[in-house]
């Protein structure tokens, strides 16, 4: 195998003494500096442990990468070993090459997930790695191409509006936290002023430094909104599927709070399309047709099928996530606790996240196991989606009569409610019952439902499904 000893008089016969290789060939300990690169490139943590002794670990070659750099396009088993040494020396795990591409820049594009990781616990500048990803793939977009409309939700971690993106109607996410740092990087329509209750547009170009002061008390929990907000669109912005939201990019712009952007569902969620519809009929409980419950149906175990494949767990599906095209058509949507996930000796080992397995959601859509252990798969999954066919099939939330609290204890104690399946449709009932088994082992996969699904319906309306 040639030594970088062998490699260096053919690169100064081809290139010259005179030229940038020919001048780090005159640089002490140059030869071992390449070693380095070569038992990085490799995945060798024994030469790379050995090497490390005699050279500077944040050595940049002609092409400005770093010894961090090699390793993390290698998928050997000895790789992660490798990062994990040259981090402990101090590798900067943000440098830049000369093409722009950081270590982490690498790692996302090889799919190395391990190492991806590594450098995420050990100080990785998401938004950076993001921001690179964006321009390889297109969807990297500017602050200054949207109109903002009127506000259409506001929760504890983040605010959605409503916005005008040339000339298509669409939705932006960003933190809650920054949402007055982003409405002055943007362009506000004409009603936005009586739309916002958060909107006050003489503090335009004013310095609020009361609210400076109170972004840095709460700066740890901006940061970690910031975080979920910035996993989530690096998940969403890795895959495509018509039954899920459609993610359209993000702005990422330096000194401009982030900005999520998908695809406008006029519609509105299952569960306030539900509530109207109650209110509208004057009736204790709504139930959607059959037709169109199975239809929702379908959608969502399709959008699982998919998505558990990736393999992805979503962690938070409930009716307030299932979004409504103008056609009444069912997508699935937030994905801020989704995680990628991989299994190692059947244990599920997260991917690509700082953040933590551990339990997420809302509670009455939430799997018991999920309060009991972090070790577990898909199958919660499936146990919210036996849920959401509960409150379809039922037009009762599940759980109705339970404090959330006390939901949690009792499945803390080993315990195991379940909602009344005869609230449901006769034709739902063994499917739901399936989904929410005890043991999550029991629990049929998604492709299993589709099937089920597919069967029971007498009138087309899961056509999607017959072609799977």
């Amino acid at each position: 195998m040639a030594t970088a000893q062998d490699a260096l008089p053919m690169l100064l016969g081809q290139k010259g003494k005179g030229t940038e290789i020919g001048k780090l060939a005159n640089s002490e300990n140059f030869f071992d500096q390449m070693r380095l690169f070569y038992s990085c490139s490799a995945g060798d943590p024994v030469n790379t442990k050995n090497l490390l002794e005699s050279t500077d670990v944040n050595y940049k070659d002609y092409n400005g990468r770093t010894a961090l750099h090699s390793v993390c396009g290698c998928t050997s088993a000895g790789a992660k070993e490798t990062t994990r040494l040259l981090l402990k020396k101090k590798a900067d795990v943000n440098v830049v090459d000369n093409a722009g591409m950081t270590p982490m820049d690498i790692a996302v594009k090889v799919q190395n997930f391990s190492i991806q990781r590594i450098l995420e616990e050990n100080g990785v500048e998401l938004q950076s790695s993001l921001e690179q990803k964006g321009k390889e793939n297109t969807w990297l977009l500017k602050a200054s191409e949207f109109v903002l409309k009127k506000e259409l939700a506001n929760t504890l971690k983040s605010v959605v509006h409503l916005a005008e993106w040339h000339g298509t109607t669409v939705v932006v996410k960003s933190v809650k936290m920054e949402q007055r740092s982003m409405l002055k990087h943007v362009t506000k329509s004409a009603s936005f002023d009586a739309n916002s209750a958060y909107y006050d547009s003489s503090l335009d170009g004013v310095e609020d430094h009361e609210e400076q002061e109170s972004d840095d008390e709460d700066s740890d929990i901006k940061r970690a909104c910031a975080e979920e907000l910035l996993s989530e669109i690096e998940l969403v912005s890795s895959f495509r599927h018509p039954d899920l939201v459609l993610f359209l990019g993000a702005c990422l712009d330096p000194g401009v709070p982030v900005m999520f952007v998908t695809e406008y569902m006029p519609k509105g969620d299952v569960e306030k399309y539900m509530f109207n519809q109650r209110e509208a009929k004057q009736v204790a409980w709504y139930t959607p047709p059959f037709s169109r419950m199975v239809s929702w149906c379908c959608a969502v175990a399709r959008a699982l099928a998919f998505l558990h494949k990736f393999p992805v767990l979503h962690r938070d599906l409930k009716p307030m996530n299932l979004l409504l095209t103008q056609t009444l058509d069912v997508k699935v949507s937030d994905f801020g606790t989704g995680r990628l996930i991989q299994k190692v000796d059947g244990n599920v080992m997260e991917m690509r996240s700082a953040l933590t397995m551990g339990t997420v959601g809302t509670f009455s859509y939430t799997a018991p196991e999920t309060m009991r252990s972090p070790n577990y798969d898909e199958k919660v999954d499936i146990y919210a989606f036996a849920l959401i066919m509960y409150y379809l099939a039922s037009g009762r939330q599940p759980f109705m009569h339970i404090h959330p609290q006390d939901l949690v204890e009792l499945y803390a104690s080993g315990e195991e409610p379940r909602p009344d399946v005869k609230d449901c449709h006769r034709s739902m009932r063994g499917l739901i019952e399936s989904c929410w088994a005890i043991k999550a082992a029991e629990r049929p996969s998604a492709e299993e439902i589709l099937k089920v699904l597919h069967d029971m319906d007498g009138q087309g309306s899961c056509e999607a499904c017959s072609t799977m």
